[in-house]
């Protein structure tokens, strides 16, 4: 019996733990670090935001998301660098988001094709084109593979 309430104690801490660990809130555009502001204003609008949340995960490391009235969404890390662009309805990541390398393999390669997302990394880009592949490319913008 006192097992059963040493992992019942145990499961509702790991349960309040989680729940305190990152919290959504939704905060106004204006709230979100410059450098993500600017870079909505510059391959955006601000008119097409529909909402702006903050993510706290264990009250330290803040992350940011911009949903656009079309559903597309765009993800920043606390410093309001952008990490991922991912486009909805047809539309396609715009141009100056994607570095050039990665440009001009995609036309090559893939022409009649658009960038549908795009997430940045710490060592390489995941970049999801319009035909449904997911390639991988290096930080450089180097092609590596094609992504399972």
């Amino acid at each position: 019996m006192k097992t059963l309430s040493k992992i019942t104690v145990f499961v509702l801490l790991l349960v309040t733990v989680t729940s305190v660990s990152a919290e959504d809130k939704v905060i106004p555009f204006s709230k979100l670090p410059t450098k993500a502001q600017t870079f909505v204003k510059k391959h955006f609008s601000e008119k097409d935001v529909a909402t702006v949340m903050m993510d706290t995960e264990y009250f330290i490391k803040k992350e940011y998301k911009v949903i656009l009235k079309n559903g597309s969404k765009i993800e920043f890390g606390s410093d309001g660098e952008w990490e991922q662009v991912e486009m909805k309805g047809g539309s396609a990541v715009p141009a100056l988001i994607i570095p050039q390398k990665i440009s001009e393999h995609i036309r090559k390669s893939f022409p009649d094709t658009f960038v549908k997302e795009i997430k940045k990394e710490r060592s390489r880009y995941e970049v999801e084109i319009s035909n449904g592949l997911d390639l991988e490319f290096s930080k450089e913008g180097a092609f590596i593979r094609v992504d399972d």
